[in-house]
């Protein structure tokens, strides 16, 4: 009896009898005489004319990876046979998802798939004959090998006639002549493939007209610029080894006390953070994260509108951590820390070196020259801990500093490669700038979300904003001279939404109400402000909907175990309203709370 499922495992990995995962190696797949034996088989477990057709036309292009695609509406049909119900027709729509776009209403056991679907469904794009021919009329016949794909969350509005609750991404593509190419150097512009992320079929293929795609080389790699700028060697050595201790994944320096952590959403995290004042041990933060990461982009032209990316809360952001690499990612005495992160199938992989801890020298921390000539001068010193990841064009550096003096800083160091899109030689840019001929670069913000759940002293903390201020000339400011801080208490999560103000030297506080330093005054740590901006976007964009807390710089809200996220847990496909807008609305109280601020 043929079984469906028995052929899903085998050429996806099952488990077999001992244990063991099972799977088709690319040996076996070469001896089952190449593609035709393949797309044979797929064309059997769809059925049809036309599904044995592109089943074949798929697998040339595909692999296993396409099969495993195909296996999988086999499977669901297959699973509908057995509770009496009929399969769904290739060319009907799927259900709506239930709930979010993140809790499809399918069982976990064929949900876990995810990976192999994603490699299945630039296949399944590659293989559309829809695909070939606009990509045809651009001057690129070898898709399978030259043209390259990225899956991107659909991003923005929907397609009224794809807008039932499936899950679905775009493909934006760029032509790579070689395997060496840049791979964004010569964008495709103007087509795009649809896929549905359930079934792996291509729901829509979008064609806005041909633009010529630009061949200017954008060669990076050193063998290929000929780079020669040569430096002597700066050697960073610590002949006693570093100032810290790791003991697991707890970590102290100097007088500070952390734990080190790490998570597939997030990616690096500081946990237990404190500080030791003279014996005292003094509690500071819970939980320190980057909570998310939003990217939206500036161009409402047809397709390119769609470019807009949760890098933490779509993509998970610390999946794509870096191995790093000693005196290329880091310099010093290096402790590193390994992680593990499951696939979608439950298994472990393992990244070495994942995480990054050293000291470095930041200058003068400390200096004065008393009257008599007496000379002091004491340097500083932080402590970093830091990781990398590089999701498709960018990478971004997470960077924690711990100071002498008791700050903490964090650094986002963006690298990598601006997202091109093509545009006719000649003509100018309208949402950015020409950064080669015919390739365009996107006026686009990076807004990141920092999540600081604090602990000053414990937990009865509270939030004040200082605003500095001018007085009239005239009685009391006789010379038109004074400067007045203005303290007031953000008591309650409606008044704890804020903007930056230059014109104010605006910054905000976490006191703890019942703890006092030796001038009487309650403790507390300073959120010391950046460059900042505010969205361009229009509030009503999806994009806009679904990520609220960009319009506000600072927002403080009571502790809550579920509250990790400022989009909400799933935004991928979300009408927008979650996290933040959503949860100050109970408008709780933040006196002598559990306080969470965000900037």
């Amino acid at each position: 009896m043929f079984d469906p499922k028995a052929l899903l495992d085998q050429v996806l990995g099952g488990v077999g009898p001992d244990g063991q995962r099972k799977g088709m190696s690319p040996e076996m797949v070469k001896g089952l005489a190449g593609g035709a034996a393949l797309g044979g088989l797929a064309g059997i477990l769809l059925g049809g004319k036309g599904a044995k057709k592109l089943a074949k036309t798929a697998l040339k292009v595909g692999g296993t990876a396409a099969l495993a695609g195909l296996a999988y509406k086999a499977y669901n049909d297959w699973q509908a046979a057995k509770s009496g119900s009929a399969p769904t027709p290739g060319n009907d729509r799927p259900p709506p998802a239930e709930g979010t776009a993140f809790l499809p209403a399918i069982p976990k056991a064929r949900d876990d798939l995810s990976l192999s679907l994603l490699r299945a469904m630039i296949a399944a794009a590659k293989a559309d004959p829809r695909v070939a021919a606009a990509l045809a009329l651009r001057g690129v016949t070898d898709v399978a090998s030259q043209v390259h794909m990225e899956t991107w969350p659909i991003g923005a509005h929907i397609p009224d006639y794809l807008n039932d609750g499936r899950r679905l991404i775009w493909t934006p593509m760029w032509l790579r002549p070689h395997p060496s190419a840049n791979v964004y150097s010569h964008p495709i512009n103007g087509v795009y493939a649809i896929v549905d992320l359930r079934t792996n079929e291509v729901v829509a293929v979008e064609d806005h007209g041909v633009t010529p795609t630009p061949m200017t080389p954008g060669d990076w790699r050193l063998d290929q610029t000929g780079g020669t700028v040569q430096l002597k060697n700066l050697d960073i050595t610590q002949d006693q080894g570093p100032s810290f201790t790791v003991d697991g994944w707890h970590v102290d320096w100097e007088r500070w006390s952390m734990r080190i952590g790490w998570d597939q959403r997030e990616g690096l995290v500081i946990h237990t953070v404190s500080f030791d004042d003279n014996g005292n041990r003094r509690a500071i933060a819970h939980r320190l994260s980057i909570a998310e990461l939003v990217i939206p982009y500036g161009d409402p032209s047809q397709g390119t509108y769609r470019k807009n990316a949760f890098d933490t809360g779509e993509y998970g952001l610390g999946n794509y951590t870096n191995s790093l690499t000693l005196g290329c990612d880091c310099l010093g005495e290096i402790v590193y820390l390994d992680i593990a992160l499951a696939d979608p199938r439950g298994n472990v992989r393992n990244i070495k070196k994942a995480i990054c801890m050293h000291e470095e020298d930041v200058g003068i921390l400390w200096k004065h020259i008393d009257v008599d000539g007496h000379t002091e001068v004491r340097r500083g010193r932080r402590f970093v801990v830091s990781s990398i990841v590089t999701i498709n064009n960018y990478e971004y550096g997470y960077f924690w500093y711990f100071y002498q003096d008791g700050t903490i800083g964090v650094e986002v160091k963006a690298t990598g490669i601006p997202f091109p899109t093509g545009i006719a030689v000649g003509s100018p840019s309208t949402y950015g700038n020409i950064i080669a001929p015919g390739v365009d670069s996107h006026a686009h913000q990076h807004v990141f979300s920092f999540r600081f759940d604090m602990a000053v002293d414990g937990d009865q903390n509270a939030v004040r904003e200082t605003n500095f201020a001018g007085k009239p000339m005239g009685p009391g400011n006789a010379y038109g001279n004074a400067i007045v801080p203005i303290e007031t208490a953000l008591a309650r999560e409606s008044e704890a939404q804020r903007n930056l103000d230059m014109g104010t030297q605006r910054y905000w506080k976490v006191i703890n109400t019942g703890a006092r330093n030796r001038l009487g005054q309650p403790t507390a740590y300073k959120l010391v402000p950046g460059v900042n901006a505010l969205p361009y976007l229009d509030p009503e964009a999806p994009i806009a909907r679904r990520a609220g807390f960009m319009y506000r710089h600072f927002w403080a809200t009571r502790y809550h175990p579920d509250e990790l996220y400022p989009c909400g847990w799933y935004p991928n496909q979300h009408e927008g309203g979650d996290g933040l807008p959503k949860w100050v609305k109970e408008d709780r109280p933040l006196e002598n709370e559990n306080v969470v601020v965000w900037y």
